[in-house]
């Protein structure tokens, strides 16, 4: 269903969890602002999800995530810096694909590489 598309990101999680919330609330407090923010969430969240422009997407979700780590003091990701990294394990440094966030193995101290995902055979480019 989700094949072309661009599917949930982490921007996408944070919206789906805030209309719950608005939803909740809504339970408890007689305003209607809260039903109808909650139904423009979860739209952009829909359209976001099956959305083809991957790059325009990607580039939401990277600023939702710098956004991120000014309010949460640079923690994202468990501590291991950029988006997308994960820790440094033998040799080899751990990637999640930004496109269909499979998880890719590559040798640490390589510099700037493109990488070509296995899985949705998108390329991009990484530096480690």
């Amino acid at each position: 269903m989700f094949n072309g598309r661009y599917g949930i990101d982490e921007l996408g999680r944070f919206m789906l969890i805030v209309a719950g919330i608005l939803v909740v609330l809504r339970l408890f407090i007689d305003v209607h602002a809260l039903s109808v923010a909650a139904v423009i969430l979860l739209i952009l969240v829909y359209s976001r999800a099956f959305s083809r422009f991957f790059d325009k997407r990607r580039a939401e979700n990277m600023k939702f995530l710098e956004m991120k780590d000014k309010f949460t003091g640079g923690r994202q990701n468990g501590g291991f810096g950029k988006p997308g990294a994960a820790p440094k394990n033998d040799g080899k440094r751990v990637l999640i694909c930004p496109y269909c966030k499979e998880k890719l193995r590559v040798p640490v101290g390589a510099g700037t590489i493109k990488i070509n995902c296995p899985h949705c055979h998108r390329q991009f480019e990484e530096t480690v």
